[in-house]
């Protein structure tokens, strides 16, 4: 099986001798040198509002086209809540608020099988303020689309059980 490490990696980078690559790992022989392949972090943002949530149709690869939900990797030194603070900016102009931690889920980051693990926000405009939406960033359309009626393809893997999870929490609040 095909997976990011022995994908993009084959030589020791501090020594340059074959690496042995395990399934999660990869090590050196020569020098000790260890590399882990750990998931990496991302948020995804769940916008809803009147029965609907907001889709992102992505304007890059991977998965260009696709719809997805708002969001991105998590940036060095940055917590997961400020980074889906600021994809909600980055990718719709909105700023936002966070109503709810969702939960995470595994995926894995379209053909460059790079493993991820995402954060799930529910997430709403401040002053519930949508005016100023915009598609922008790697994002290039925005839409709201009824949580029983949404696209048949998605980009990426989490789509799906984030909007699950989204599902599930509304209900429980009633």
């Amino acid at each position: 099986m095909e997976t990011f490490l022995n994908k993009n990696f084959k030589y020791c980078p501090k020594c340059k001798a074959e690496l042995d690559l395990k399934s999660n790992f990869a090590s050196c022989s020569q020098c000790d040198f260890l590399y882990y392949q750990n998931p990496a972090p991302c948020t995804v943002l769940l916008f809803h509002k009147e029965g609907k949530v907001l889709l992102a149709k992505r304007a890059i690869e991977p998965m260009k086209g696709y719809w997805d939900v708002p969001g991105g990797f998590i940036d060095i030194g940055e917590t997961a809540e400020k980074s889906a603070l600021r994809e909600a900016k980055e990718e719709t102009n909105l700023d936002a608020k966070i109503i709810k931690y969702l939960g995470s889920y595994p995926d894995i980051y379209g053909d460059t099988l790079l493993p991820s693990l995402i954060f799930i926000y529910h997430v709403e405009a401040v002053n519930n303020d949508y005016t100023m939406m915009k598609a922008q960033d790697d994002v290039s359309e925005l839409v709201w689309f009824d949580l029983n009626d949404l696209p048949q393809e998605f980009a990426f893997a989490n789509v799906i059980p984030a909007i699950e999870m989204l599902k599930i929490s509304l209900k429980n609040q009633k």
